[in-house]
């Protein structure tokens, strides 16, 4: 009676589907449960001993060649004038004249930078800066102790009032210039005191050569007394 109709081949299985599959989703879950959980596999790391690592003893050489504008120059060979005229400059740093101890400071910062290219060390360097200090330092002394030897002198032998005035300004001149020296040297300041005690030493000196100049006068005088040539 119905064969003429709609005809559905679908089994009862595929019909009723939906109604089973929480079942079935139940029962998967449940045989999950019974297996063993698997450990999850991670790639072998193999560790690298760093200590392996090879280093050169070797230090990084100075150029012992300087391009400037394409030409290559030889400075080796003139480390040792480069040093002295290192030293010379950094004394002149301290000099009472401002425009001569700026000069003095940019030539000096150049001269280094050159000698560290060259590869000499900075602690020779800084060697070579207390090396000026010192030389400077004693050649302060020396002219200051130089400089109230010819005052004091001036002041026994004299002369004309017009040129002892300014010989006497030039010395004035001179004491004021070694002073500010001193100063920029970190010296001890030549106070009144100190230049008394120089004064007075000098002023022996002075003494020393008088009387070797009269020792001296009397010897000729006993050989001319005697008669002999």
């Amino acid at each position: 009676m119905l064969t003429g109709g709609f005809q559905n081949t679908a089994t009862a299985e595929q019909l009723f589907y939906p109604l089973k599959t929480p079942q079935k989703a139940a029962a998967a879950a449940v045989e999950n449960k019974k297996q063993p959980a698997k450990t999850e596999e991670f790639p072998q790391i193999q560790m690298v001993d760093v200590t392996t690592v090879s280093i050169r003893p070797e230090e990084v050489e100075a150029p012992k060649l300087l391009n400037f504008f394409g030409y290559k120059i030889d400075l080796t060979s003139k480390i040792a004038d480069l040093k002295d005229s290192y030293v010379k400059n950094y004394g002149q740093t301290k000099s009472h004249n401002l425009m001569v101890a700026r000069f003095a400071e940019f030539k000096t910062a150049a001269l280094g930078a050159l000698l560290a290219v060259l590869g000499v060390p900075s602690d020779e360097i800084e060697n070579m800066q207390k090396k000026a200090v010192r030389d400077a330092v004693k050649q302060n002394k020396l002219l200051f102790e130089e400089n109230e030897y010819n005052a004091e002198l001036l002041s026994l032998i004299g002369g004309g009032k017009k040129r002892m005035r300014a010989q006497n300004r030039v010395i004035s001149d001179i004491r004021s210039q070694l002073a500010i020296q001193a100063v920029n040297l970190r010296m001890e300041p030549y106070s009144k005191e100190k230049v008394l005690e120089i004064k007075l030493a000098q002023c022996r000196k002075i003494l020393e050569k008088f009387l070797e100049e009269k020792n001296s006068l009397d010897y000729q005088y006993q050989l001319v007394a005697f008669g002999v040539n």
